[in-house]
């Protein structure tokens, strides 16, 4: 059984600039729903039982390399660079910028994004390049904390396992799948769709990261939909998670993103949104 609370633990980190002060981890509760609705989804699935105690600690570890993180400068970096159209991702910068290598994606989006943060009086400190590194070094940031939380890990029970590495880094580095079985490359999907249907539904993370700050079912969809388009997700849990909501079965996390109280109806235009899934089904 994880050790869920203990594990969301690990996401508060101890100030470097103030000692004694602990810097609590922002995604915590992300990462809890987030692994609510995988375990969901993977179980209608009818993903393998040996399989959901380990696809559940991966889900609750998967933002620990951005463990530390301050939300209002990460969101004034990258809401900034959003709003002037820069690549926000490695796969994006590398995708628009041919020439530019993966490697190279966090000192090439210094260059684009150093103008911006100077028109926003953003100083390009430390704390600053950390925060950019969250997201343009990731892989390199999310391998140092698996290695430094190690041994707390092991005391919980939590043996970081290769596959665990690549399912977290999915989402931004795709290549890591190249040659993984099938059940890895399907949980690294599930953990793609399910952590968006989270965030896009997140009344925090819309107001502290999206530029246009509206947290809604709609908006959840249309990410997984994406994802379906272009291969990072397979239909199959794009079905399952649409099943899943049409039945009602994800309303409590729907609720808790958006900062609902249990039990009350979910936004009007959300529930327009699940009348136009319904359609979608049985069209």
């Amino acid at each position: 059984m994880v050790d869920r609370e203990k594990l969301l633990a690990l996401y508060d980190v101890p100030d470097p600039a103030s000692p004694g002060r602990v810097i609590a981890g922002y995604d915590k509760a992300h990462a809890d729903r987030t692994a609510r609705v995988v375990l969901r989804v993977a179980k209608r699935m009818g993903f393998p039982e040996d399989k959901l105690e380990k696809l559940e600690a991966t889900a609750l570890l998967h933002d620990i390399g951005r463990a530390g993180m301050d939300p209002q400068l990460f969101g004034r970096i990258f809401r900034a660079a959003q709003a002037r159209g820069l690549p926000l991702r490695v796969y994006e910068v590398t995708a628009r910028y041919p020439h530019v290598s993966k490697a190279q994606a966090m000192d090439f989006f210094l260059t684009l994004v150093k103008p911006v943060l100077a028109q926003e009086g953003i100083p390009l400190g430390s704390r600053t390049l950390d925060h950019i590194a969250m997201r343009m070094a990731s892989d390199q940031r999310v391998r140092r904390v698996l290695m430094e939380k190690t041994p707390e890990l092991g005391a919980l029970g939590v043996a970081v396992e290769p596959w665990m590495e690549q399912v977290i880094l999915y989402y931004y580095y795709p290549e890591v799948m190249e040659g993984a079985p099938e059940d890895v490359r399907l949980m690294g999907m599930l953990l793609v769709a399910c952590e968006n249907f989270e965030a896009r539904n997140n009344a925090d993370r819309a107001r502290d990261y999206y530029v246009d700050g509206r947290p809604s079912l709609r908006g959840a969809f249309t990410m997984v939909r994406e994802f379906v388009r272009t291969g990072m997700v397979t239909p199959r849990i794009y079905e399952a998670l649409r099943e899943l909501t049409l039945q009602g079965e994800l309303d409590d996390v729907i609720r808790e993103c958006q900062g609902l109280p249990p039990h009350a109806p979910l936004h009007e235009e959300d529930r327009a949104f699940v009348a136009e899934l319904r359609r979608e089904k049985s069209g």
